[in-house]
């Protein structure tokens, strides 16, 4: 029997500072994001997980079929079929100003979920970013007309990216 302990984190820290005459006065906080999923199909849960690093020429397209995701894990190769998404992270590792990767949800087939239905959505990534999708409680269903994951390069140089699905088998 496998099992699956994950969680998913997200984070804002600032410190905002103002030089007065004889002081200095300051606003420190964040903004965070952290709560686990144990391992099941339910709500707040997740039994699969895939990721990868990916490499994606100029102009071209990476189409993830999340039902049917190559993983090598353990010294053999397999394949994830993820029923419902419970989270994406895509980091996309350029230090090029003006290099983007689009999340694109207009292919055919094409993963709606994050955008609630749109078939013609789009999500850009900046250079140097990260993008975070989450639906713990329900997450996305995926099947035959929404399950294709578009990551697209509109940068003029090819694009590196890292990529985790967080999800469930049923």
């Amino acid at each position: 029997m496998t099992t699956l302990a994950s969680e998913i984190k997200a984070s804002i820290q600032w410190l905002f500072q103002e030089a007065l005459g004889l002081t200095t006065v300051g606003d420190a906080s964040q903004l965070a994001y952290d709560d686990t999923l144990s391992s099941g199909t339910a709500a707040d849960q997740a039994d699969r997980i895939w990721s990868d690093q990916r490499t994606l020429a100029a102009g071209a397209n990476d189409d993830l079929d999340l039902t049917a995701l190559a993983h090598s894990v353990f010294g053999s190769t397999v394949t994830i079929d993820l029923a419902r998404v419970k989270a994406i992270l895509i980091i996309h590792t350029s230090t090029t100003a003006g290099e983007k990767l689009w999340i694109d949800s207009s292919v055919a087939n094409g993963f709606t979920g994050a955008f609630a239905g749109s078939a013609t959505s789009k999500l850009e990534i900046g250079a140097d970013s990260a993008t975070l999708l989450a639906s713990k409680k329900d997450g996305w269903a995926t099947g035959s007309g929404n399950k294709v994951l578009r990551i697209h390069n509109a940068g003029a140089n090819t694009a590196v990216y890292n990529i985790g699905v967080l999800g469930t088998s049923a």
